[in-house]
């Protein structure tokens, strides 16, 4: 069971403060504040379970008393007690998550909440949790299309389930993965969708397990490129893939390395990274000729390394709603005349301003591989999002970087920009950060690095080791994304243009 408590305090003083002031007044009409009862509310009163599930329940709870004690009893035993030793008042939150066993099958399991104050104690909320058996709501069919043969999977995933490499796996509509549920794909494998409106999605308490490997990495991709189909693949072919967290830093939605997403973005991100935690994996992953945006942190904790996009119609990677992760290796490949590379955006309902730090970024822009620089920027942050910026190299667009953001706080260090403008001859700082990037405190550089194959290039001019932004940073000491001896993209991704990179 886990309790989240957020406390807005009240000390006794300020009773008392008010008390006297009070009493020195003439206005012989004074009477004390009346205190309301404690009251507890809860998310939901009930909900069907099965064997292995978790009954997650969210209890807020109040007081204008002095809170005492807040306690929560399974039938009459109780398991959870919290106690309030500091004397104060006004709103809390406590999170119930109890897992279903075996021996709960064909009972009603009740949950009871009260919080007492200094004046008496609350009304139970109830949370009853009926435990049945449940029948699978998802199903696995073989199929042939085309003259290609196919395992379609439709509905919600609610029990563990593996994809093969031995057989070729197609996704109907919307696929879900649901909570205590794991989909594990093998090495290899590949999962086709069928339609537009096709996506993997996987829910808050689910779990999706993709590595695949260097000789065999798993790819997502639409059923136009399968075997033998007649349509050629285009971006938005599909959606994409969602993982759904519990916006924690000890939070785990899964894995995901070795994995190519090919020809999504319809309408959303290829890749949407919700609220996810910090304990989840991402690592070598390439999302390749998105519609829309190829990655996306909404919120959440997640860390993502060896990351590359490449073709993305709107904006390369795009974090916002309060991200706190880090990143580092990174590519992003755009050839669109008004796109955004890397792009930070919160917005007013954002939970908290996004506050990232990635290093060693290579950002390439349509000077390079497109028709000119058209209204493009390389890095901007707008609005309320953060972030620093470390050993990036930022050529091909109109702006360099750009800052956009409310709070200013926008830090760029050891970076390199060239190559931008449109003259293709301009080193692109925008107004908004040029006295800060020129700052020799900053230790940045506007001369030009060499890059072969679009991408593959570094400069050990103005570096700063990695290592030292944290624990999640390798301990490299040059500026870019791929050392031309240490080729992280080899033998599993794909060029610029589509082809294999061996």
């Amino acid at each position: 069971m886990k309790k989240t408590i957020h406390l807005q305090r009240t000390y006794l003083i300020v009773f008392f403060a008010f008390l006297a002031i009070a009493c020195n007044d003439d206005d012989d009409s004074f009477e004390p504040p009346a205190f309301d009862v404690p009251a507890v509310e809860l998310s939901s009163d009930s909900g069907e379970f099965r064997i292995g599930q978790t009954v997650r329940v969210t209890a807020e709870y109040q007081a204008s008393a002095l809170f005492k004690d807040f306690v929560v009893r399974r039938g009459t035993e109780i398991i959870e007690r919290v106690e309030y030793p500091e004397r104060t008042q006004g709103l809390d939150a406590y999170q119930l998550e109890f897992l279903v066993t075996d021996d709960l099958l064909g009972t009603a399991q009740t949950f009871t909440f009260t919080i007492t104050d200094t004046l008496g104690e609350s009304e139970s909320a109830v949370f009853t949790a009926n435990v049945s058996e449940v029948a699978p709501s998802f199903t696995i069919e073989d199929v042939e299309i085309n003259g290609t043969e196919f395992k379609q999977v439709t509905g919600d995933i609610n029990f563990d389930e593996t994809f093969d490499a031995e057989n070729l796996w197609l996704l109907n509509g919307e696929v879900t993965v649901q909570d205590i549920t794991t989909l594990t794909i093998e090495p290899g494998t590949g999962v086709y969708a069928l339609d537009e409106d096709t996506e993997l999605n996987v829910q808050i308490g689910g779990m999706l397990l993709a590595e695949g490997t260097l000789e065999a990495p798993i790819v997502f991709n639409t059923i136009n490129a399968a075997p033998d189909q007649p349509e050629d693949p285009d971006n938005g072919d599909w959606i994409g893939i969602t993982l759904r967290g519990d916006d924690s830093p000890e939070g785990n939605s899964g894995t995901l390395k070795y994995v190519r997403i090919e020809n999504g973005g319809n309408g959303d991100e290829a890749l949407q990274l919700r609220q996810v935690g910090g304990n989840t994996t991402i690592d070598y992953i390439q999302v390749h000729n998105a519609d829309d945006t190829g990655i996306r942190m909404r919120g959440g904790y997640v860390n993502l390394k060896h990351i590359m996009v490449t073709k993305p119609d709107d904006r390369g990677v795009r974090y916002s709603d309060g991200w706190q992760g880090n990143g580092q290796f990174w590519v992003i490949v755009t050839d669109v005349d008004d796109s955004i590379g890397l792009n930070g955006r919160d917005t007013d309902e954002s939970p908290r301003n996004s506050d990232a730090i990635m290093s060693n970024v290579t950002v390439i822009g349509p000077n390079i591989v497109g028709d000119g620089p058209g209204d493009t920027e390389g890095v901007q942050v707008r609005d309320g999002a953060k972030g620093e910026f470390h050993n990036f190299i930022v050529t091909g667009f109109d702006d360099s970087f750009r800052n956009r953001s409310d709070n200013g706080d926008m830090v760029i260090k050891n970076s390199a920009v060239f190559g931008n403008g449109a003259d293709g001859n301009d080193d692109g700082l925008h107004s908004s950060v040029r006295d800060d990037y020129r700052d020799a405190a900053n230790n940045n550089s506007e001369e030009v690095v060499v890059l072969n194959e679009t991408f593959l290039g570094v400069s050990t001019e103005n570096p700063s080791d990695a290592s030292g932004l944290g624990e999640f940073f390798d301990a490299v000491s040059y500026v870019g994304a791929v050392a031309p001896d240490e080729d992280w993209t080899l033998g599993w991704s794909l060029n610029f243009d589509g082809s294999p990179r061996e």
